[in-house]
């Protein structure tokens, strides 16, 4: 067993999830804290890798959840942060395929009769927008 791998047993971590929201939550990577911080500072309740289930039981984990209960709105954020590795690019479009088959249709065409996509990503050098996120957040939300 690696010492990586046994590290991550006896602390009984969950694998990658390694950095921490103000909210005191553990998340896989820097570019996920930064919206869970945003979400959290723009006072919008939001679940981490909260279950979705399709009618035919299948299942995926977007990154953010955030129900809104007065309007009956679901809008689910996913964080693309390695669309630069082939196979994470192709495991994307299955799950990007999934959410049109489920009706979560993406932000710029006007959400879906199920939900909202807003889909996130790190910019040629790295970096993060928090500006456009929060543009687009109050965009959706109001």
């Amino acid at each position: 067993m690696q010492l990586r791998s046994l590290i991550t047993l006896i602390l009984g971590l969950e694998e990658g999830l390694i950095h921490k929201t103000r909210r005191g939550e553990s998340v896989r990577s820097k570019s996920e804290v930064i919206i869970a911080n945003l979400l959290h500072d723009m006072k919008i309740d939001y679940a981490y890798e909260k279950e979705l289930r399709a009618p035919d039981g299948s299942k995926r984990y977007p990154d953010f959840t955030i129900e809104d209960e007065e309007t009956g709105l679901n809008v689910y954020i996913e964080h693309l942060g390695l669309l630069h590795d082939p196979v994470y690019r192709r495991r994307w479009k299955r799950k990007e395929q999934w959410y049109k088959d489920m009706d979560v249709l993406p932000d710029d065409e006007g959400g879906g009769e199920k939900g909202v996509l807003i889909t996130t990503r790190d910019d040629d050098a790295g970096g993060i927008d928090c500006v456009e996120i929060e543009k687009r957040l109050k965009a959706v939300l109001g």
